[in-house]
């Protein structure tokens, strides 16, 4: 191996990426995966050695709109002979990019064809590029090689990079002129194209105080005063018997890396690339001037367009392809058992990627496995109360428990940025260091949730999220069907607009009781409620509904965190609003967030809201064995909820000290009840109908609530202090 300090540090590579290419037939042929991008209204194809499997998620990268052209790569059977001048062409290419190659030749470091087909060579970058639309354009590769090794050349025509006496060093095309252009035009043109700020500055480097001459008067004339080496360069060998018309001064091609000059790394912002021209080889600052006349000048083979396009945006490709690999692997590991662009998010950690990441996803997941292993540990008739309950389910949940089921998954994780300028040039040789994160013990467990959320919404069913937990050992036994099947969605209008808080508007439509009627008849509770309940006693009875209560508790959450989490995506989660985050163009807290989904929990799970809500449909007066002290402060407080005019969403959270804790979890047992014999559709259609203009407002208000509970967390930690 040809010694080299070219290391790249961007961590594991995916065998996508870094496999040798299979040979068969004797080595006679080669296997190709090829890769199809959409960049705004270019096609671009990337050849790698192994299948990829590409999200429907398009993505922004230096204001080019990206998008796999397939949700697949295309396979492609070519002879060696065709491999290899596929390889010859990166290699040029690559080596004219990033300036490796000498005056005259291409770099001695360059790769050789064994490197790409051996099995055992290191883990290396082993994307290739070519040029075409619809396949490889094998014309135009074919004439780039004439072009290096033959010296074929064409003349020069406009937009196009440029070389002279050699197509290893290339530039690009700074000003065209005759034999009239004045002086100071080029000089303004220097001053309008930013590559100095006025004219005096001109002058001083290009050492002139008179500028009423022609700018080949400028070049010719050997007794001006001596101006920068470049221009005295060109004074030196100016032929001015030269039977040509036009003339050129050309600046040295800039190197790949120079391309972004002013950007915004992190999130992959430049503002030379907000305009329409976007960055190009065909511009420079570079100060440095080279001088031809047209008959010297030949056109470099490769359309600027495609040059444009690998320069600007190749290195961010290999690294978006490292995670579309990533996300792929743990997606087959997973047996497709969740959308891949869900995979993407739920292995995405926020220092990957600050506004799409799986923290949404983990509280979701969170919610669901509560539900999961408390439907099943609620299968035991042998726990019989709500402490044991409780404590098996802990258990289950902990991090500790979540992390160890994850870790024999062995799933590599977006958990950070790759720069992309850590990514040298593949075609030479080249050490990649592998240099992966560790992920905490809570960060697996964050992930692993992640996932189960990731399945949960794939078909908002049960059925996905089981088989991710015998996959993994989770330990789960849950055999009663009805538990496990069908959804928690809840039918939301596209467009609501209410800013009014639901609870004052039904109030006025159906006060609370007037007077409480106690120990009345489970059967009239039972038509209030439109369904027969066998177990709506046990659910009622004040020492009985422990057990009905603890599932009732997992199932209300589950409702809540779902349909606010799907709700909450329509409106604050769309690719765009990510991509106006990440642009700076939009605020991050206006994008959809965990505290948002724990701010809803808070304001519809809590104590005042459920408590609330049982008084309002009158729980309370089929309750069995209310002592009268509870009866005491239920009417007390009904006085005051009555009167209570609900104008801001907080004012029922207030009344979680005020109102007795067995009417929420009278309200939690009773959807218990419902489930064991109707299912998710029979809570859906009572609790569900119940909650839908709460999550409503919420959705719609979620900015404000969030921001009363900052301020709110705020003081208490302020008095705590």
């Amino acid at each position: 191996m040809t010694e080299t300090t070219n290391v790249q540090s961007i961590g594991y590579l995916p065998p996508q990426i870094s496999s040798h290419y299979i040979t068969f037939e004797k080595g006679q042929k080669v296997l190709l995966f090829l890769n199809y991008f959409q960049i705004d209204d270019q096609s671009l194809i990337l050849i790698s050695p192994r299948n990829f499997e590409y999200s429907n998620l398009n993505f922004i990268m230096f204001s080019s709109n990206i998008c796999p052209s397939y949700k697949a790569s295309k396979k492609l059977i070519v002879s060696i002979e065709q491999f290899k001048s596929i390889v010859s062409f990166n290699i040029l290419l690559f080596c004219d990019l990033y300036q490796n190659n000498s005056a005259k030749s291409y770099s001695k470091q360059a790769r050789t064809i064994e490197s790409f087909i051996s099995p055992n060579q290191c883990d290396q970058v082993n994307i290739l590029t070519v040029p075409g639309e619809q396949g490889i354009d094998f014309k135009k590769v074919e004439q780039y090689l004439d072009c290096k090794f033959k010296y074929i050349k064409q003349h020069y025509r406009s937009n196009s990079l440029v070389y002279m006496d050699s197509p290893y060093k290339l530039y690009n095309v700074l000003y065209c002129f005759d034999k009239n252009t004045q002086l100071i035009e080029y000089f303004r043109f220097l001053i309008d194209n930013q590559i100095y700020n006025e004219l005096s500055e001109i002058q001083q480097h290009y050492q002139v105080s008179n500028l009423e001459m022609t700018l080949y008067k400028f070049f010719d004339n050997k007794d001006l005063p001596n101006s920068m080496n470049s221009v005295q360069a060109i004074r030196k060998k100016f032929n001015n018997q030269t039977k040509d018309q036009q003339f050129y001064l050309l600046q040295q091609m800039k190197h790949i890396n120079q391309m972004h000059q002013q950007a915004d790394y992190q999130n992959l912002i430049c503002p030379d690339c907000q305009s329409i021209s976007k960055c190009s080889f065909l511009v420079s600052k570079s100060q440095q001037i080279f001088l031809a006349g047209q008959s010297e000048l030949y056109a470099y083979p490769i359309p600027i367009e495609y040059m444009n396009l690998i320069g600007r945006l190749f290195s961010q490709l290999i690294c978006q392809m490292m995670h579309y690999a990533k996300t792929q692997n743990v997606n087959n590991k997973l047996s497709n058992i969740a959308q891949i662009e869900r995979i993407e998010e739920a292995i995405s950690c926020p220092s990957f990627n600050l506004e799409r990441n799986y923290q949404n996803l983990e509280m979701l997941g969170d919610s669901v496995i509560k539900y999961l292993t408390s439907a099943m540990l609620f299968e035991d008739r042998g726990l019989n109360n709500e402490s044991l309950l409780s404590s098996l389910r802990i258990k289950l949940i902990t991090n500790k428990h979540l992390s160890d089921v994850y870790i024999p998954l062995q799933i590599r994780t977006m958990n950070s940025k790759i720069h992309y300028k850590k990514v040298r040039n593949h075609m030479t040789t080249t050490i990649n260091d592998v240099d992966d994160f560790k992920l905490s013990r809570k960060q697996q467990a964050d992930i692993y949730e992640a996932i189960c959320g990731a399945c949960y919404i794939k078909d908002y069913e049960f059925s996905d999220v089981i088989k991710f937990f015998k996959l993994t050992n989770f330990g789960f036994q849950g055999i009663f069907q009805i538990f496990y099947s069908g959804n928690s969605l809840i039918q939301f209008p596209d467009i609501y607009n209410n800013n009014i808080y639901p609870f004052k508007q039904q109030k006025q439509l159906k006060p609370f009781v007037q007077k409480s009627i106690y120990n009345q008849s489970l059967e009239k509770f039972e038509q209030f409620l439109g369904c027969k309940l066998s177990r709506l006693s046990e659910a009622m009875t004040v020492d009985d509904y422990e057990r009905l209560e603890f599932l009732g508790d997992a199932i209300l959450e589950l409702l809540i965190v779902v349909n606010v989490h799907k709700e909450c995506e329509k409106y604050y989660y769309t690719q765009q609003q990510q991509q106006m985050c990440r642009e700076g163009k939009l605020q991050s807290n206006l994008l959809l967030c965990p505290g948002w989904l724990h701010i809803a929990k808070i304001s519809l799970l809590d104590n005042g809201f459920m408590g609330t809500m049982a008084l309002y449909y009158g729980y309370h007066q089929y309750a069995i064995g209310l002592c009268q002290e509870t009866q005491n402060e239920i009417e007390k407080v009904l006085d005051s909820l009555r009167q209570e005019e609900f104008n801001e969403f907080y004012l029922i959270n207030q009344y979680s000290t005020q109102i007795p804790k067995i009417m929420s979890d009278l309200w939690e047992s009773v959807a218990a009840c419902i489930m064991i014999e109707y299912g998710w559709e029979g809570v859906v259609k009572i609790y569900g109908e119940m909650y839908k203009p709460f999550i409503q407002y919420v959705v719609q208000n979620i900015y404000t609530i969030y921001d009363y509970y900052q301020v709110i967390n705020r003081n208490i930690q302020i008095e705590k202090n």
